[in-house]
């Protein structure tokens, strides 16, 4: 029996090689490793890079990587912007993040072990931005500003003066209907609606939160019944379950809003069942390159533009939830929505077709 009063001896047993590894995670590059790089390489267009920091009275700010001057903060004058790295939050490419400090994300030199390469990464999102097609913007209601597509020019005035026959006018998609997702999307809203009344009219009513999975030119009754032979040949397949993870904000040219949706195999997997079907049935796809998953937040429109005289959605407003999660959506069903101003009874966008990936459902 041990003597009262004295303390046990533990033996501390050392980890094994494997388990210290396991624990340890990979050293990250700094700061000062991205912009020797963007100052250095010359593959690498400095004036498509921007940065993040943190700005003792106005928080996070970010600017352009070429505007800011990147030699020592304490010998240049007091008109140039010079920024001590410690500040810097994260680096991004345009719209997306190639570096970030809080989520240890490492793109420029994959030091966290990110699957591309920067170069794969930039063309990636190079192709991304040439093919974008949000079918928001498509839309015929009057709210949402129209955008021409093929070799139009965004800044037509008249679109009466162009063949607009070429347009999209149907969208594949699912519904977010999670009760505590649809509240954690509409707190951003509301956070955007109570800075800028304006800018309040152009986010997206809770009942109209979608994913998007394919945009579409359905030029007959034909094209319709075809579209709609492909969901249900989807459908027919009992493709594994799928589940939408929504993370984080990011945006398209700073003029939609949205909420990034994890890719995962699953999602994937349905996505090219989809667009396979409908190639079968020899559908006109519109974004068949250009998958970008995401939930559309808000989204400027050309009234909203032109009051505001600011054709950009400032960041200031949506930074506090950047790096939000903002939870999940089991895929349950599947939309043919037809773009246009017409809404459902439940303010969703009226709808050819509806199909259950466990049943089907005629809502026509």
């Amino acid at each position: 029996m041990a003597e009262k009063g004295k303390k046990k001896n533990f033996k501390t047993i050392p980890k094994s090689e494997s388990e210290l590894n396991d624990c340890k995670k990979p050293s990250m590059k700094t700061a000062s490793d991205v912009i020797s790089r963007l100052l250095w390489d010359g593959s690498l267009p400095q004036d498509k890079f921007y940065v993040g920091y943190l700005d003792r009275f106005d928080g996070i700010v970010e600017k352009p990587f070429s505007a800011l001057d990147w030699r020592d903060p304490s010998i240049v004058d007091n008109h140039t912007l010079a920024l001590p790295k410690h500040r810097i939050q994260y680096f991004k490419y345009l719209t997306r993040k190639v570096w970030d400090k809080r989520r240890r994300l490492d793109i420029i030199f994959g030091s966290t072990g990110f699957p591309l390469s920067i170069h794969d990464f930039i063309s990636k999102v190079d192709n991304d931005i040439l093919n974008f097609r949000d079918e928001n913007f498509d839309d015929d209601d009057p709210s949402v500003p129209k955008r021409a597509v093929g070799n139009y020019s965004e800044e037509i005035i008249n679109d009466e003066e162009v063949d607009m026959s070429d347009r999209p006018n149907f969208f594949i998609a699912a519904r977010i209907q999670n009760e505590d997702t649809v509240e954690k999307l509409r707190e951003v809203s509301d956070y955007i609606k109570a800075r800028d009344d304006l800018l309040g009219e152009c986010c997206i009513p809770p009942e109209m939160l979608h994913m998007t999975f394919s945009i579409l030119k359905l030029d007959s009754p034909a094209d319709v019944c075809d579209a709609i032979a492909a969901l249900q040949a989807v459908a027919a397949q009992n493709l594994p379950e799928v589940t939408l993870n929504l993370e984080g904000l990011d945006n398209f040219y700073h003029r939609v809003l949205y909420s990034r949706v994890e890719e995962n195999d699953n999602l994937t997997k349905l996505r090219d069942c989809l667009v396979n079907e409908l190639i079968a049935r020899n559908c006109t796809i519109t974004d068949r390159y250009s998958f970008v998953p995401h939930v559309t937040i808000a989204k400027l429109s050309r009234p909203v533009t032109r009051q505001r005289n600011s054709k950009y959605i400032d960041q200031y407003l949506y930074l506090k939830f950047e790096d939000d999660e903002f939870g999940t959506e089991k895929i349950n069903s599947l939309y043919l929505c037809e773009m246009g101003a017409a809404r459902r009874e439940d303010g969703f966008y009226k709808c050819a077709y509806e199909i259950s990936l466990n049943k089907m459902v005629d809502v026509s």
